[in-house]
């Protein structure tokens, strides 16, 4: 199954959630250990480097040097070709305030001028794009989260949960086309 050039993993139509998972209730379990983002979006929270001191805790790097590893690999998922990872300190990502919350989402917030330096994945998660494939991110740290995490048996589908997601990394259109194959998945599944 493909919308566009992804691919979409089937698991994803699978997937359940418990009732009241929700992602506005972001816990950071998943950028804890910092995070992968393209080599542009680093290039533009470095370009606006002031605005983000600005919404940091004390006790955060105000140095843009100490934000992002000098390793840059290639990963073809991301619109560059080129990934960077931020750094982590104190069992979190350079990023995560005090009350665990992303100052660069904060940051591009107090700009008010649609300024997005929060990464694209970051934004998509726990959608992610690996290889090619539409999926849930398969990370072990999400078992009960209660943002997004997935549960045996649970009653929430990943539309219910994940649509923001969705539509952030698909559009409408292709969000669209996704639930259509979801239908599409369930009736061939469904037992005769």
């Amino acid at each position: 199954m493909k919308i566009g050039r992804l691919r979409v993993d089937p698991s994803l139509f699978e997937v359940r959630f418990a009732a009241g998972c929700d992602t506005r209730r972001c816990a950071a379990a998943c950028c804890r250990g910092g995070v992968w983002l393209d080599t542009a979006e680093r290039d533009r929270v470095v370009a606006h480097a002031e605005l983000v001191q600005r919404v940091m805790d004390p006790g955060q790097p105000r140095d843009p040097r100490h934000w992002f590893s000098r390793r840059v690999v290639a990963d073809a998922d991301f619109p560059s070709g080129r990934a960077a990872h931020t750094r982590v300190r104190g069992g979190r990502c350079v990023f995560l305030d005090g009350a665990r919350r992303c100052v660069l989402q904060k940051a591009s917030l107090a700009a008010g001028n649609g300024l997005q330096l929060k990464p694209y994945f970051c934004t998509a998660f726990p959608i992610t794009i690996d290889h090619g494939a539409l999926m849930l991110d398969d990370e072990d740290y999400r078992d009960g989260q209660p943002c997004c995490g997935a549960t045996r048996g649970g009653p929430l589908t990943v539309f219910d949960v994940c649509r923001k997601e969705l539509r952030h990394v698909l559009g409408r259109l292709g969000l669209s086309r996704l639930r259509r194959m979801a239908v599409r998945n369930r009736r061939n599944r469904a037992p005769c």
